[in-house]
């Protein structure tokens, strides 16, 4: 069996002139720009320091670390054509992308520092930055746009428009609440949540995209705090599927999909199980909840996957058709260049009728993409 793989996760980064060149003039000095600060590049918004250029290419470092100017970064960080040689050299058929600069859930062009005018500038551009330098470059790059987050009506305004430039999905925060907004389960998104199950745009919550509750300990290594940093934020979005399920959006919008992103699937059972006894114990139907939440799970929500074995073993409790894959190139955790062995390695004994779900054709329901292998080379051809 031929199969493409379609990671459903990679971060496309924002170039130095990503936002300057795409706002008006009287905008530039406070969109986002790089700066050098102490002695390294920081991207810089409204004034304050954002984050660094930092661990965001490690991938193709050769310590893995981090770097401190955007020069050093290899060019298929924040260029389409170079990345698809990338994607060839690794076996990665199509990429769905996230932003890098601009934060995993809208970073601050959704929280309430800087303008109106600058927040939704920013969106915008960087919007129309990826629609014309990525999936504009090929269809082998699926983009998922950002929204403002301080108004829903203004929100569904540019997913309109982000829609008509070809976006395939949202990047949305798991809790708009923590920036001031209404809560995430709150009625007032509803005309977005009903916007997007018309469009058949599935919400991507990505790891990290609300504001961290844990402080780190100052005694950690660098690579100590960077593996403690990933791990409390991948596990972190339990919590987030665990709301997701109680918070009677998938009740009300039954088309709607949410995808967790970065969160690995080995957790995904006891969760499913924990919260169907809840169902059971405090007789949620009395409360509005017409199906166990296990049953939302397999109709609405997606968990990918990068590295686990024993995840997988729990794949038919998790469902096969609610299980994506991802590289989350060019991150520190990704798998490239290894990601042909890490998918041999995760899907050892797997029936390749399952394979096939699992890498291509559940990201290909999902996000609506076509695969067309006249324009695929052969290393991207993953055979079972």
């Amino acid at each position: 069996m031929d199969i493409y793989p379609i990671s459903t996760d990679d971060h496309a980064w924002e170039k130095p002139d990503t936002f300057t060149s795409r706002v008006a003039s009287h905008l530039r000095d406070d969109c986002p720009h790089l700066e050098v600060q102490d002695g390294e590049h920081w991207w810089i918004y409204a004034g304050r320091r954002v984050r660094k250029v930092g661990t965001g290419a490690a991938a193709m470092m050769p310590d893995r670390g981090a770097i401190k100017f955007f020069e050093e970064a290899p060019a298929a960080v924040h260029d389409a054509r170079a990345r698809l040689e990338t994607m060839d050299a690794d076996g990665v058929a199509v990429e769905v992308l996230f932003p890098q600069a601009a934060g995993f859930g809208g970073g601050p062009f959704v929280s309430t520092e800087g303008s109106i005018e600058l927040r939704l500038a920013c969106i915008r551009a960087y919007n129309d930055y990826l629609a014309e330098e990525w999936s504009g470059v090929s269809p082998r790059f699926v983009s998922q746009c950002l929204l403002p987050m301080w108004d829903v009506e203004e929100a569904v305004r540019e997913v309109r428009r982000a829609h008509a430039l070809g976006h395939r999905a949202v990047v949305w925060t798991a809790a708009p609440q923590v920036y001031g907004f209404p809560h995430f389960n709150d009625g007032y998104w509803d005309l977005l949540w009903a916007t997007l199950q018309e469009l058949k745009m599935p919400v991507a919550l990505h790891i990290g995209s609300a504001k961290a509750t844990q402080e780190l300990w100052n005694g950690y290594s660098f690579f100590s705090r960077l593996a403690m940093v990933s791990v409390t934020a991948i596990t972190s979005n339990l919590q987030v599927v665990t709301n997701l399920l109680f918070s009677g959006i998938l009740e009300r919008f039954p088309e709607l999909k949410f995808l967790s992103v970065e969160s690995g699937l080995g957790w995904v059972p006891y969760l499913l199980e924990t919260a169907d006894h809840q169902f059971e114990q405090q007789h949620l139907w009395d409360s509005g909840m017409s199906m166990r939440p296990s049953e939302y799970f397999h109709r609405q929500v997606y968990v990918n996957f990068w590295f686990e074995r024993s995840g997988i073993e729990l794949r038919h409790m998790i469902g096969i058709d609610n299980i994506l894959w991802e590289a989350d190139f060019p991150h520190p955790t990704s798998t490239y260049p290894h990601s042909r062995k890490a998918i041999e390695t995760s899907l050892a004994g797997v029936p390749a009728s399952e394979q096939v779900r699992m890498l291509q054709s559940n990201a290909q329901r999902v996000f609506g993409i076509d695969i067309d292998p006249a324009i695929l080379p052969e290393p991207v051809c993953y055979r079972v």
